[in-house]
This record gives structure tokens, C-alpha cells and sequence, in this order.
């Protein structure tokens, strides 16, 4: 990711650390505007080096990125994810 990336505590809520975060980016990944419609929101999908299925969303706010949730990707998601792969 070329953007300056910050991250907030609700980030952190499952678990997860910057690296994650860095390691999903490194990888092979899925970019969807946020399915709720929420302006300038976006959601990743992909895998960190542990292989855990991660979901990702962050705000773009200018040129940078604010990651403000990271979890394990839901069933439904995680076949979505593998069939787009």
C-alpha cells in the first residue's frame, strides 16, 4: 500500500497487530468499497504469513489509511475470497 497507514485501538479488538495488517497488504488481495456504502471506506480481504483469513477495513482520508478493524474473515467471506482467487 503507497499510503501512510495509522491505526486506531478498535483495530486491535481480535487480536491482530500492525504487522498483520502489513502482511495482508504484502499479499495477493481482494479491494471492495465498503458493502455498507460508507464514503471513502474500504474493505480488504486476504491472508497474513500465519495464513489466517483476515478482513480489513480501513478510512482513506487524504493520503492516508486508517485502519479501524481487522478480524478473521466470516465463512461466507472466506469462500467468497477463494473463489475470486
Amino acid at each position: 500500500m503507497d499510503l501512510e497507514v495509522e491505526f486506531v485501538d478498535s483495530a486491535f479488538r481480535h487480536g491482530y497487530e500492525p504487522e498483520d495488517f502489513f502482511e495482508v497488504s504484502d499479499g495477493r488481495t481482494l479491494k471492495v468499497r465498503s458493502r455498507r456504502g460508507l464514503k471513502d471506506v474500504y474493505e480488504i480481504h486476504g491472508r497474513n504469513f500465519a495464513g489466517d483469513y483476515l478482513h480489513i477495513a480501513y478510512r482513506r482520508v487524504k493520503s492516508k489509511a486508517i485502519v479501524f478493524h481487522m478480524r478473521r474473515m466470516a465463512s461466507r467471506e472466506k469462500e467468497m475470497f477463494r473463489r475470486w482467487k
